[in-house]
């Protein structure tokens, strides 16, 4: 609103426009005005009007789908003067009206915090987490297919929380992942919500992530960073540093380009960066060939390590470009081109860590095509396993939009295109090799791609057990429309079209007694859509503020499935129609217009090709005619409404409900169920099946339910899975100058027709229709369920006095009936004595969370210290982190040796045990100075400072990380093997996170 000084009456026809922008309003007879879809940002506000003097309000700051109040007093006058300067009202603590809890970042906070990534601070947030490389916790698929950390928010699966960029969706439709992590440098801002979600949001059960990208401004502005861990490890002598070799370089540069009167804007962004995949600490209890073995010794001399200290395994690599050109062509159309590309590699340290005692290192036990043989002080060759899988990324992503105002009404139209491609394959010398393969002797360097003798062939050990992953193009076009239609109600609404087409082919193989043993192929290509369409009125009254609305969505998987997804016969067998039931309008008669029989089907002549009775092939053909239907339209309609009641003037109750809806990740709906295939064994087709195993009347393989088959069938016809959430919240401003602002929040969130894998019906099929034997397979249905509810409560206090700080915690239990279909499926493949029956803590639950911020910024208001000495603290910036969590669920096993690892009761009850607790303190110092416009600054940050032994899994017997028993499925991430497995015991080493050390520099004008 704008008023005139001297009376307080409202003034009409001021010009209210934010400076280096072409946006801008006048104000009504009520001297309001609105300005709508600001980009996130601070900016520079001016109020003018003829014979009034103009005012400049800086540090106007605007965040993503928040409204910004800014005020104007002016004076009337009948000269020209200088515009007056003035400080804006500080940004709240506190928005005014808000329905939902969250937080918004600021490029300033990522900058300021000593961390490297956009994950790194939205952790130290209630909700989020970073899931660490625990295999406990992420099932192999999940650990051979990323890149990057899964995510979770308040107790959800993985894929459940949407990541946008700009509004768009940027999520790995496949496997519900992200698949661009966008480096910090890169955005303006970043919205994390975990309570209310506009219906402009979709596909999400659980929370948004929502990044903006830099815009370039009327000023060339620009910043450059370099950071290096192995400096500051030699000056500190910290052989964890030294050896984790981590470097990251990052900067943006923004401005507009010459010649253009600012028409044309340009923002780009890149990074790089690498290091080791882990750097682990191994005991110093180590074998020695001439140590006695004590009487009190539990285990002999040799059980123990060959190695000591700390080791490096592994690499990752990263390297992104962010460009964003902004065309102002009038006054009221912006158009915005961005382009992303990005390369991610990884090679983790994973289970398969070898050593063992031989004297020739030709007959090393399960020799590995890309390992290494050491000599150790006691003469002993070892053979250690580096990193025998690469998991590779790209990345590349375009984003079209125009935005058109008139008054007080916009439409903003989009069209982005993502492309990801991912490939998981064995290294050999360097070299991506396709899987299963073996190799028959490392000296010699030879390789032989044949399973079949690595199976026979004593000597050969497996080397690589998966090569392939997804290859995929999503086309997102999406129009939003709002329009402030009163002074208190603003309309929004859009729709949304997202179309996918996906790709994807995996070998997998897994060891066998002398070698490896071949055990899927997975192959499928589809093209399904996405639609939604969403409505919201946002009322705001200084009384009371609703945001009420509604989302329709309606897709469709395309492609054809099971029509019982339990029954593959769909009621109707061979021996039915024999018998002369009528399936489809067929039915199996005799001339006599009588059935056959079943004793009549066996009965008839053979069949050439089948070597089968002909009646029973006529049958068999005649009872498919049911079992397949197309995938049908999945839809559902999302009510959602926030409530903000104020109380007095600084605090306020706010309360919020809504279903959410989520598409099932593409690769549950796809998996073995041969969408796309071409049935065949020749060339020309894709060997997933006989051309014989389709489904009638194409040339598409049938779903694979052979009992060798030892994965889950997918389902195209699974429903969206559903949430119901509710939250409520208080919140308030303190202080005279309201430089603190509580905020505490309850919530409940029910998910319900999550996908889980249940077994089908035993099914007698004398067709034998689908497999030569009588399967009991498994198969993804809507049928699982989780339910998370807690309490939050934060404390921060805005920048005053040289410091400021955020202090959170939080209490939560989530609870499902089964674990996410890959993990529950590796469970039951694995560790069959695991069974399930009740509803347990999820795999996810963190029971208590908090989280401390500190920051002391001197700029030039130097503290008073003895001697002058604050002199020295000029520009310098002081960041501290805490962090400090529960330990996540494990599931205990009562054995003392591999040999009663299989025994009824072993394993105690689902995610019955707790890990130990968490805990980080993160530091980071900077200094700045200034030569003319440029800004140089020189910074030290340190991670885990107090060098705490964080557990990142524990072994399951003992519930500790550095000490138990070895890991009967050799999936323990950083786990050692031994020669004694009678035992099964193995000598400690610690799998966790330690103190990294890092210097660097950073440039910016």
């Amino acid at each position: 609103m704008v008023t005139d000084a001297e009376s307080g009456k409202p003034i009409e026809g001021v010009a209210v426009v934010i400076q280096g922008t072409t946006l801008g309003a006048n104000t009504n007879a009520a001297g309001r005005y609105f300005i709508i879809s600001v980009p996130p940002g601070t900016y520079t506000v001016q109020a003018r009007r003829l014979g009034f003097q103009s005012v400049n309000a800086t540090d106007v700051r605007i965040t993503i789908d928040v409204t910004r109040e800014q005020n104007f007093k002016i004076k009337a006058t009948n000269q020209t003067l200088a515009a007056i300067t003035v400080q804006a009202e500080k940004t709240p603590l506190i928005e005014r009206g808000q329905v939902g809890s969250g937080s918004t970042i600021s490029e300033e906070q990522i900058q300021s915090l000593p961390v490297t990534s956009i994950a790194g601070v939205l952790a130290l947030q209630q909700g989020f987490q970073e899931v660490p490389q625990n295999t406990s916790l992420i099932s192999v698929a999940e650990e051979q297919r990323n890149t990057s950390q899964p995510i979770r928010v308040r107790g959800s699966r993985g894929g459940s929380t949407l990541s946008m960029i700009d509004g768009v969706p940027i999520n790995n439709s496949i496997f519900g992942s992200n698949a661009i992590d966008i480096n910090s440098f890169a955005v303006s801002g970043v919205d994390f919500r975990r309570g209310n979600m506009d219906p402009q949001y979709g596909n999400a059960l659980s929370g948004i992530v929502n990044s903006s990208i830099r815009e370039g401004g009327s000023q060339v502005a620009g910043s450059i960073s370099f950071q290096n861990g192995t400096l500051p490890g030699e000056l500190f002598n910290s052989t964890q540093d030294k050896l984790g070799g981590n470097n990251l370089l990052r900067g943006y540069l923004a401005g507009p380009v010459p010649g253009t009167n600012s028409k044309l804007r340009y923002s780009v962004s890149g990074q790089v960066e690498s290091g080791a995949a882990r750097v682990l600490e191994f005991d110093q209890d180590i074998f020695s060939v001439n140590q006695d073995v004590e009487r009190s010794e539990v285990l002999p001399a040799y059980s123990r390590d060959l190695i000591k200290g700390w080791q490096a395994f592994g690499g990752r690599q990263n390297a992104q470009f962010v460009g964003k050109l902004t065309f102002l062509p009038f006054d009221n159309t912006k158009i915005n081109f961005t382009a992303i590309g990005a390369e991610r590699a990884n090679r983790p340290y994973d289970r398969r860590f070898m050593f063992s005692y031989q004297p020739d290192p030709l007959s090393l036990v399960n020799n590995r095509a890309d390992s290494l043989f050491v000599i150790n002080d006691q003469g002993l060759v070892l053979q250690r396993d580096l990193t025998p899988t690469s998991i590779r990324d790209k990345s590349n992503m375009f984003i079209a939009s125009v935005e058109q105002r008139w008054g007080r009404s916009s439409l903003t139209l989009r069209a982005a295109q993502l492309d990801f491609e991912r490939v998981t394959c064995p290294i050999y010398r360097g070299v991506c090799l396709p899987a299963p393969f073996c190799q028959a002797n490392f000296a010699q360097g030879f390789i032989n791609p044949s399973p079949t003798l690595c199976s026979t062939v004593p000597d050969q050990g497996a080397t690589g057990q998966l090569f392939g992953g997804e290859k995929f193009t999503d086309r997102t076009f999406r129009a939003d429309f709002q329009s402030q239609v009163t002074d208190h109600n603003n309309l929004q609404f859009g729709a949304q079209l997202v179309q996918h087409d996906l790709v994807y082919s995996d070998r997998a193989a897994g060891p066998g007694q002398s070698g490896i043993t071949p055990l899927t192929y997975q192959v499928y290509r589809a093209k399904p859509y996405d639609a939604a369409a969403y409505v919201q009125s946002v009322i705001e009254y200084d009384f009371i503020s609703i945001r009420l609305g509604g989302r329709f969505d309606y897709g469709v998987a395309r492609g054809s499935s099971f029509a019982n997804p339990l029954d593959p016969a769909n009621g109707t067998t061979a021996r039915e129609v024999c018998n002369g039931a009528t399936v489809a309008g067929k039915q199996l008669l005799n001339a006599q217009g009588q059935p056959y029989g079943t004793t009549g089907c066996f009965a008839s002549a053979e069949n050439p090709a089948t070597k089968r009775p002909i009646l029973l092939d006529s049958a068999t053909s005649i009872a498919q005619g049911d079992d397949f239907t197309a995938a049908r339209a999945r839809t559902a309609f999302s009510p959602r409404i926030g409530v903000n009641f104020p109380l007095t003037e600084r605090s306020q109750l706010f309360f919020n409900a809504g279903r959410y809806t989520k598409v099932p990740n593409y690769a549950d709906v796809y998996r073995n169920t041969g969408t796309g295939t071409v049935a065949g064994l020749t060339a020309d087709a894709d060997r997933y099946c006989a051309a014989t195993q389709v489904k009638p009347g194409t040339a598409e393989c049938a779903p694979d339910i052979r009992a060798t088959n030892p994965t889950y069938v997918g389902n195209v016809n699974l429903l969206l899975e559903e949430a119901k959430s509710y939250e409520v919240g208080y919140s308030t401003t303190l202080g005279e100058q309201n430089n603190y602002g509580l905020q505490v929040a309850v919530y409940n969130r029910s998910e319900t027709g999550l996908t889980g894998i249940r077994a089908s019906r035993a099914l007698n099929d004398i067709g034998s229709t689908y497999d030569g034997s009588a399967p009991q397979y498994r198969v993804v249905v809507n049928g699982d369920f989780l339910t998370a509810r807690g309490m939050e409560i934060s404390l921060d206090r805005r920048l005053s006095n040289r410091y400021q700080y955020s202090v959170n915690y939080g209490i939560a239990r989530s609870t499902s009936n089964s674990q996410a279909p890959d993990r529950a499926d590796e469970i039951a493949r694995t560790e069959a004595n695991r069974v399930q029956l009740i509803e347990t803590l999820t795999d996810g639950n963190i029971t208590h969370t908090a989280n401390a911020s500190v920051t002391y910024r001197v700029q030039n208001d130097l503290p008073t210290l003895p001697f002058n000495a604050g002199r020295l603290l000029r520009n310098t910036t002081a960041s501290f982190t805490y962090q400090i969590r529960s330990g996540n669920p494990y599931t205990p096993v009562r054995a003392t040796s591999l040999a009663n690892i299989g025994v009824t009761n072993a394993a105690s009850d689902i995610n019955s045990g707790t890990a130990p607790s968490v805990q980080d303190m993160g530091l980071q110092l900077d200094k700045r100075f200034a030569i003319k416009n440029v800004n140089y600054s020189a910074f030290f940050r340190v991670s885990n400072l107090l060098d705490r032994k964080n557990c990142a899994q524990v072994f399951v017997n003992t519930g500790k990380c550095d000490a138990g028993l070895r890991d009967f499925q050799n999936r323990r991430v950083g786990n050692t093997g031994d020669v004694t497995t009678s035992t099964g015991f193995d000598q400690p080493e610690f799998i966790g996170a330690r103190r990294s050390l890092f210097t660097g520099i950073t440039v910016s004008f």
